[in-house]
């Protein structure tokens, strides 16, 4: 098994709300991966724009896909029809969190005090596309993927309510940036143990071999001492480190097993506006993002049973310091920091 993985997160600007990562991955049977610039690949049943009335999936920057749909439709009918493709439907969030939540982020999120606005469990699945819509993307995903020779290989998704983002900031030391590549460390620490446990070291071919696309984080350019960071027993090997792209290879190592060529690796691509050229850290920034607003939609509802006439919030900006505002009563038995971020 080969893997090609897309990583990408969602609200890494505002100032309410949680950050989140998401990676999304195809396996493939063989060697090599296919290019991860997928779409002339997959067109007869994946669209890279979503204007139109095509019945073709749409796989793009979930900025785009969230703005042109005016809502959760198209991010929610190309997230839930990829998982369904792969034989996965969740029917709340509870279970879309539970199936994709990565062993470490489960562990972090659970030291993170409850907050009275997130109830996963009462948000049925799916709220915005009909379920004949997600059935449609998931055989417009299957035929696709089957084309060329691949297979859903599911997604992981690490989110970071406020609480949990600041303690990581003020507590690790860390700026924002390197709080975000923490989270994604965590996403890519369990992909690649998945991996590893499928395919022992002792085997002597490539299978079990993961490629990884992801953007850049604020603009960064050099990720080799902290995968180094992340991989203490692996050996980084730096491939290109440029303005453009920066491209690393990983291979499992120690002090008795040096690595070899021709084993299982991780090779991790990192660029600027990655979604445009990865197919899969578009899908990622889709699920990323269809997440967070799962969460801003709870959110919301909370203080509007609370506040008449509210308006509800995105998290961004000034109009955070109006919410904030509007629902400083509201909020009294609110601890601060678990509504609004340090950073």
């Amino acid at each position: 098994m080969t893997l090609l993985v897309g990583i990408d997160e969602a609200g890494y600007g505002p100032h309410l709300g949680p950050l989140v990562v998401a990676a999304a991955a195809i396996e493939f049977p063989g060697r090599e991966p296919p290019d991860p610039n997928l779409w002339g690949s997959l067109r007869s049943h994946v669209r890279k724009r979503p204007a139109g009335t095509s019945s073709r999936v749409v796989v793009c920057d979930s900025k785009v896909a969230y703005a042109r749909s005016q809502g959760l439709g198209t991010l929610e009918r190309s997230v839930l029809g990829f998982l369904a493709a792969g034989g996965m439907r969740p029917g709340t969030l509870t279970e879309l969190l539970d199936a994709s939540r990565s062993d470490a982020a489960a562990e972090r999120t659970e030291d993170v005090a409850p907050v009275p606005w997130h109830r996963p469990e009462g948000l049925t699945l799916p709220v915005a596309a009909g379920p004949d819509a997600v059935s449609t993307a998931a055989d417009r995903f299957a035929k696709a993927l089957e084309g060329i020779g691949g297979r859903v290989g599911g997604l992981r998704i690490n989110v970071a309510p406020a609480a949990r983002l600041n303690r990581l900031i003020d507590e690790g030391g860390r700026n924002k940036a390197a709080a975000l590549f923490a989270l994604t460390a965590e996403v890519l620490a369990q992909i690649w143990a998945d991996v590893c446990r499928k395919h022992p070291s002792n085997k002597d071919d490539r299978t079990g071999s993961v490629y990884v696309t992801m953007d850049q984080h604020g603009g960064r350019r050099y990720y080799a001492d902290l995968l180094a960071g992340v991989f203490p027993m692996g050996h980084v090997e730096t491939i290109e480190e440029t303005p453009g792209v920066s491209r690393y290879r990983l291979q499992p190592a120690g002090p008795t097993r040096p690595p070899q060529t021709g084993r299982a690796h991780l090779r991790l691509t990192v660029r600027p506006r990655c979604e445009r050229w990865s197919l899969m850290t578009a899908l990622a920034s889709m699920a990323a993002k269809y997440v967070r607003e799962l969460h801003m939609r709870q959110f919301n509802a909370y203080f509007r049973s609370l506040v008449p006439n509210l308006k509800p919030t995105a998290g961004y900006g000034r109009d955070a310091w109006r919410f904030l505002a509007e629902v400083e009563a509201a909020r009294a038995a609110v601890r601060r920091e678990t509504m609004l971020r340090s950073r």
